[in-house]
């Protein structure tokens, strides 16, 4: 088992510094210095895989640290009076989700794919060895940060309180990679790839840890019972995952459903089936398009064989905020302290919502089956790069990402109306409709500015893989300016003002740029 996990290791190495050589060539300023022969050199293969491990480190330490931080600071911030219970009722809601979300043994990877199916490395020895690299890796980081947050920062110092929670994820982790494994021995399919499972445990759970703030905790014993029962069913757990024998099987049918080597990398098949049309949703309804023709007849038909795709995520995100404000209109009911703090935190902080309207906006995945579904194949042809065809597609195509989007944007809308509301009417009714206006437009805003960027920046090659640097810092710099904005602190009035001219501004210079430049810059990578 350790030479296993020796070469697997060796084998993720040379492929990360493989891959971070390869990308340096690519650089305009380092194409002409990196040749062939750097992948001949062990010197730089040395130094890039120090950086490498290093970077990997580093990454793996700050996501952790993270987690725990944004545990401690929501316990902090929301809960300031019981701060040790929430952050105990939280951490535990949190790991019993990872339970079902963050099953790592039945992920498939090219390290995994180069290993066993190429290499033939013993698959048994292999599973083992990424079983206990797992929890070698997983004790380690918990142990540092949880006795770092849960005994310096809340308790006394002891040992003991870490101890029992590193223990309790451990355990927690073992038994969800047993009812993974068990599942998809039963089912032929990894379960978290329903979204019909998936979608339901991952709300109620999330929604758990936010029931202190109507004082209701997880009590403490519970929680210690349950650690000590997932310390039991763990030893258990990890006698059933040493016994594994048939991973060699598991994984070349999980290799087929995915097709690792021919989708060059699992996010990028998981995006390609996320888009992919299903044989059902090529129906369409013959009335709906006998009377359209030329790009309204293509846009039309597009559209309702992609329906579903463009509409099932933003129903998804819709139905989490109606359920959001639902809560926080009972808090506003129920609790008068809460009552005016929301209202005045609408009023004067409504720029945070930029950074709510980034997140829920679905252009990029709109835009991703436009292209798998349709452009990819399109874009062979010289006509529908001419400058008329793409403002004409554009314009059409805007208006439904535009339809699509403003669909969790009303609720929001329509919530953040009936919060100001419930404040006793403290607001005018101009507060009420600039803040409803300024909302429409973040939502407008982000349809215009993904399908944009994609006209003007097409990252994607036939397999969905990003091949444009500048898509990504773009992408990047639009997260980082809406979080930058969020800080403001403008009266609702003035925002909605100041958001609506521009947006308007926006559009007119999104149609100029895509008449002019995307004919140059709207083709196949």
């Amino acid at each position: 088992m350790i030479n296993a996990l020796v070469k697997t290791l060796q084998i993720d190495l040379n492929y990360s510094v493989n891959s971070f050589i390869y990308i340096l060539s690519k650089l305009p300023i380092l194409k002409d210095l990196i040749t062939n022969d750097a992948y001949k050199s062990k010197f730089i293969k040395t130094i890039v895989g120090i950086i490498a491990v290093i970077l990997s480190s580093i990454r793996a330490l700050a996501l952790k640290f993270a987690y725990f931080f944004v545990i401690l600071y929501v316990s902090t911030k929301l809960y300031p009076d019981n701060i040790v219970q929430s952050f105990f009722h939280i951490y535990f809601c949190l790991t019993i989700l990872g339970m079902f979300i963050n099953n790592k043994l039945l992920n498939t990877s090219k390290k995994k794919y180069f290993s066993i199916i190429l290499f033939n490395m013993d698959a048994t020895n292999f599973f083992r060895a990424n079983l206990f690299w797992n929890m070698l890796t997983s004790t380690i980081m918990n142990t540092i940060f949880i006795y770092f947050f849960v005994d310096y920062l809340l308790l006394s110092p002891t040992i003991v309180y870490s101890l029992m929670l590193v223990l309790f994820t451990l355990g927690v982790r073992l038994v969800g990679e047993v009812l993974n494994i068990m599942f998809f021995r039963k089912y032929k399919y990894i379960w978290y790839t329903n979204n019909t499972l998936y979608f339901p445990i991952f709300i109620v759970l999330i929604g758990c840890c936010f029931l202190p703030y109507l004082n209701i905790f997880i009590p403490f014993q519970a929680i210690i019972g349950c650690m000590i029962l997932f310390l039991l069913l763990g030893v258990f757990a990890l006698i059933y995952l040493l016994k594994v024998d048939d991973y060699k099987l598991i994984y070349k049918k999980l290799s087929q459903m995915t097709d690792v080597m021919n989708s060059k990398n699992e996010k990028d098949y998981l995006k390609q089936a996320m888009v992919e049309v299903k044989a059902k949703d090529k129906k369409i309804d013959h009335k709906l398009i006998e009377k359209k023709e030329g790009y309204d007849l293509f846009n039309t038909i597009f559209f309702e064989r992609h329906k579903e795709i463009l509409l099932r995520s933003a129903r998804k995100y819709s139905v989490i905020l109606a359920l959001i404000y639902v809560g926080l209109a009972y808090l506003m009911i129920n609790y008068s302290n809460y009552n005016q703090s929301i209202a005045e935190f609408l009023h004067v902080k409504l720029a945070v919502f930029v950074i709510i309207m980034f997140f829920i906006n679905r252009g990029s995945i709109i835009t991703q089956a436009m292209f798998f579904n349709c452009d990819h194949a399109m874009l062979r042809f010289n006509f529908y790069r001419e400058p008329k065809v793409i403002l004409e597609l554009f314009k059409k195509r805007l208006l439904i990402v535009t339809k699509v989007n403003l669909l969790p944007a009303f609720v929001i809308g329509i919530g953040n109306t009936v919060l100001f509301y419930l404040s006793n009417n403290t607001y005018s009714i101009m507060t009420i409709i600039t803040s409803f206006l300024f909302i429409i437009s973040l939502s407008i805003f982000f349809s215009v500015h993904y399908l944009v960027i994609y006209y003007l920046l097409q990252p994607f090659n036939k397999d969905l893989e990003v091949k444009r640097a500048s898509y990504s810092f773009v992408t990047m710099g639009t997260y980082i300016v809406s979080y930058w904005l969020t800080g403001l602190v403008l009266l609702s009035e003035v925002l909605s003002v100041l958001g609506i001219i521009f947006v308007i501004a926006y559009i007119v210079l999104a149609l100029l740029l895509v008449y002019r430049v995307a004919p140059r810059t709207f083709k196949l990578n």
